[in-house]
């Protein structure tokens, strides 16, 4: 009986002990083991913390020669000018008149609209797929436009608006209303005479091919591909060229638009995706017929590199 109670005894004070030990050790314990698992957290979120500033080396660009005599690379993502020659210059545009005339358009038309080729539309030039009394949706009739860089398209588009004046004023105010400075007195970007078919800086360019991205996009993406099919309500139009043959070596590309008179010489705007869902616009104006592609290329080049780390 008195062994029962001793061993009784001494199983209590084991447990006391075990308990005081316990109540003592805890903390240090709990302390030692947040700051193991404290450490890792902490670094991983520093890690992750965003990179402020530009993902752009604008230091690759101070090498950069180009034949025309301005140019952008406009980060649309940032709203900012990676790099740029003569970004104020007022130039001609020649045919990249043609992006304002499908954005102008589109905000009072809906591209289902009907338009019909009238003779007036088709009597000054050269078209491979315009005729007489065709019918075309308005969107399809911008494609065409865009990709061959049809004049007799970007008049029909504007003769469709009562009077080729009346749809110009429209372009000037609308330019005007988006924050562009240009100024435009034909929907096909020609120089007639004295009269020059539109005029603006590399910057409201570039801006001009953002707005565009984001309002018509399915109309710039039929100028990336070297040969396009369209289809009038009367017939299917297949194998339009690009005037742009250069834009499949452009990976990323998302639209692209040339212009050429002898007042303005060689312009070419182009957006790429230069990276996933990080598109910029690239613009020259004021080169020549071959060597705005060759500059488009050199500042794409250049692009790539600004990115390696």
């Amino acid at each position: 009986m008195i062994q029962s109670i001793q061993k009784e005894h001494i199983d209590i004070f084991f447990i006391y002990g075990f308990a005081v030990c316990l109540v003592v050790l805890m903390p240090l314990i709990s302390t030692t083991l947040v700051e193991k698992v404290s450490t890792p957290l902490v670094q991983e979120i520093e890690i992750k913390k965003p990179i402020s500033g530009s993902i752009f080396n604008k230091n690759v660009f101070s090498n950069v020669v180009v034949e025309g005599d301005a140019y952008i690379v406009y980060d649309i993502i940032g709203n900012e000018v990676i790099a740029s020659k003569n970004q104020d210059a007022i130039l001609p545009l020649a045919s990249l008149t043609k992006i304002m005339t499908a954005v102008s358009s589109t905000l009072h038309k809906d591209k289902t609209e009907k338009i019909a080729i009238s003779q007036k539309s088709i009597e000054d030039g050269y078209d491979l797929g315009l005729k007489k009394n065709q019918v075309w949706q308005l969107g399809e009739l911008l494609k065409y436009t865009l990709v061959f860089s049809s004049n007799d398209g970007a008049r029909a588009v504007a003769d469709s608006f009562g009077t080729r004046n009346s749809f110009v004023a429209q372009m000037n105010n609308d330019a005007k209303s988006l924050g562009l400075g240009f100024v435009f007195t034909d929907p096909a970007g020609l120089d007639i005479g004295s009269s020059v078919g539109g005029l603006g800086n590399v910057l409201d360019v570039a801006k001009l091919f953002a707005i565009a991205r984001n309002s018509i996009p399915e109309l710039l993406d039929a100028t990336t591909k070297k040969r396009a099919t369209m289809r009038s309500l009367n017939e299917k139009i297949v194998g339009i060229p690009n005037t742009n043959q250069s834009i499949e070596e452009l990976f990323g590309a998302e639209g692209s638009k040339t212009g050429f008179t002898d007042i303005a010489g060689g312009n070419l705007g182009v957006i790429v995706d230069i990276t996933v869902g990080h598109p910029v616009v690239l613009v020259v104006l004021g080169s020549s017929r071959e060597g705005r592609f060759k500059d488009i290329a050199t500042l794409y080049t250049a692009l790539q590199k600004s990115l390696e780390k």
